[in-house]
């Protein structure tokens, strides 16, 4: 047997298999009246009723009972599985239709004034009002299947509901729904009143849906002592909700090291007309790294902490509220307006403004002295940490080199001369540039020197100063080594 032939054989199996299996089945499947109903000639009149008379082809449904763009395309195969299995959609779109029908006899008019009326004239409102009323409020079991009639090609259904129990659906519904509607949009109120947009937001959104098939009247409620509209109300507490929202920044300019983090801690404030908003989350546009968990605490606060500082000359970082999550809600006919309101949200901007972490020293003696200032000039200079500058206005230190001799003793006499006898100090201390903390202290007190009766005191000055420079030699660098400074941490304490 070849490829085709066995092909062929197996198709001609499950179409036996297929068949064999529900033989009753099939055959009542493809039975048809062989009478056509009057009703479908000549719709009856029937007093204090609303009828529905509709039909639809049975060929221009795609298997899974959809209507097919185009009918004449539609394979036989897939027609007659379709049957074969008890596809009974082609029965619900008839329905539908003979339900537009009725709704059709309804003759609902939209009041100017309500929901409906004012979406349509501001050309807003591009959903099925007449699908979203036939599903909510006809399809119940008030209404009758009065008879069906089907051949190969078309089926044909006859509904009907009477005026009263017409009435009294739409009566009983909309009582129903409205009591509803108002006691949720009120809880979503209440939930915005306490900051939780999201929540409004959702609770809104199914307000607005319940009455939706209604909102081509308008329902009067009693609200803060005033006579609103139900449907109204509910869609602009909807589309509002999240009107309003500013974003607040802890600080306005971080400084920062490029490539370094920043060891304090910032905050974003998000408010709705000064109530906090709760659990909504920020997005960062930023190309360095910013950690902290970006969704606002109780307090419509998030904080969060400058990771690595990028090497750029102007910096900013741009927290935004993330509009996916506020917009991640079950669907509405309003949809679009709210999320219109997405190009007005704010921002904030936190500026990086860079520092070089560099430690400038900037070294001073007074009175002036070349063996004094080389002797300290060197052991600095040795420092890695600490750069000198001959510029003060740049340097972020001053070491300050003071000498100071006084005379003890005058015209001791020794031997052939007369000397004098002085005492001498020198004191270092450094000090930063922005304030008079001082951060290092050395002194060298009561140098003891004596000199011939002759020497002017600046002279002795200069001497014992050489002199002591080379204590300054033998022990400031042990007693400097410990001296540190972050220019870091001077700068970054002004954040705490």
């Amino acid at each position: 047997m070849n490829k085709k032939t066995s092909s062929t054989f197996v198709v001609a199996l499950l179409g036996l298999a297929l068949f064999s299996m529900t033989p009753q089945t099939a055959v009542a499947q493809a039975k048809t009246s062989t009478k056509q109903p009057a009703w479908i000639t000549k719709a009856p009149t029937v007093k204090n009723t609303y009828v529905g008379i509709a039909s639809v082809s049975k060929r221009s449904m795609n298997p899974d009972g959809e209507a097919a763009e185009n009918p004449s395309v539609v394979p036989t195969s897939s027609i007659i599985v379709s049957q074969l299995f008890f596809n009974d959609k082609y029965k619900e779109s008839g329905k539908k239709e003979a339900q537009k029908k009725i709704l059709g006899s309804l003759r609902l008019s939209v009041d100017a004034n309500s929901l409906l009326g004012q979406l349509i004239l501001k050309g807003e409102y591009s959903s099925s009002f007449d699908d979203v009323f036939i599903d909510q409020v006809l399809d119940t079991p008030l209404l009758k299947l009065q008879g069906e009639w089907e051949d190969d090609d078309e089926y044909w259904c006859y509904y009907s509901i009477t005026e009263k129990d017409y009435q009294q659906r739409i009566t009983s519904f909309e009582d129903s729904i409205c009591r509803q509607a108002q006691t949720i949009w009120e809880v979503g109120m209440s939930y915005q009143e306490e900051g939780m947009l999201y929540n409004a937001a959702k609770t809104y959104t199914d307000a607005l849906n319940m009455v939706h098939p209604l909102i081509y009247t308008q329902h009067p409620i009693k609200h803060d002592f005033e006579t609103v509209d139900l449907f109204t109300s509910i869609y602009n507490s909807y589309i509002h909700v999240y009107d309003d929202l500013k974003l607040t920044s802890s600080i306005d300019v971080i400084p920062a090291v490029a490539g370094e983090g920043v060891p304090a801690s910032f905050t974003i404030k998000v408010d709705q007309r000064g109530v906090p908003v709760k659990k909504v989350g920020l997005q960062v546009n930023y190309d360095g790294t910013v950690d902290g968990a970006l969704i606002t605490d109780d307090n419509g606060t998030v904080t969060f902490q400058l990771a690595k500082a990028t090497d750029e000359p102007i910096q900013n970082i741009t927290f935004s509220l993330d509009k996916d999550g506020l917009f991640d809600l079950p669907e509405s006919y309003a949809f679009k307006q709210l999320t219109a309101k997405a190009e007005t949200f704010g921002t904030a901007d936190v500026g990086i403004k860079l520092f070089d972490p560099t430690n400038y020293i900037y070294i001073e003696v007074n009175p002036s002295d070349s063996a004094t200032d080389k002797a300290v000039r060197e052991i600095v200079a040795a420092r890695k940490d600490l750069t000198i500058v001959t510029d003060k206005s740049k340097a972020d230190l001053i070491l300050s080199t003071a000498l100071a001799t006084r005379m003890e003793q005058e015209s001791v006499s020794a031997e052939k001369w007369a000397i004098s006898k002085y005492s001498s100090s020198l004191d270092i201390s450094v000090k930063p540039v922005q304030a008079d903390e001082e951060l290092f202290h050395y002194s060298i007190d009561e140098f003891q020197y004596l000199v011939p009766a002759t020497r002017k005191k600046d002279q002795v000055l200069h001497s014992s100063a050489k002199e002591m420079s080379r204590q300054v030699t033998r022990e400031f660098a042990d007693k400097f080594k410990p001296f540190s400074y972050d220019k870091r941490q001077i700068v970054w304490s002004k954040l705490k």
